[in-house]
Parts: structure tokens; C-alpha cells; sequence
């Protein structure tokens, strides 16, 4: 694998972990309000 081929599949793979972790602490901050 070149370079960027191995910086493209880490960003892909990255990404959607990144908005998971987001969407899951945004989830957890509103519960956590009364």
C-alpha cells in the first residue's frame, strides 16, 4: 500500500468511529440534564 491509499482506508475508517464517539457523548450530555 502506498501512503496515501493507507491515509485514505485510516480516514475512512476514522471518521464514522469520530462521529460515533460524538454522537454517543452528545447522547450521554442531554440524558445527563434534568
Amino acid at each position: 500500500l502506498e501512503d496515501n491509499q493507507l491515509q485514505a482506508l485510516t480516514a475512512d475508517t476514522l471518521d464514522p468511529l469520530t462521529e460515533l464517539k460524538t454522537l454517543g457523548f452528545t447522547r450521554n450530555r442531554l440524558s445527563s440534564l434534568p
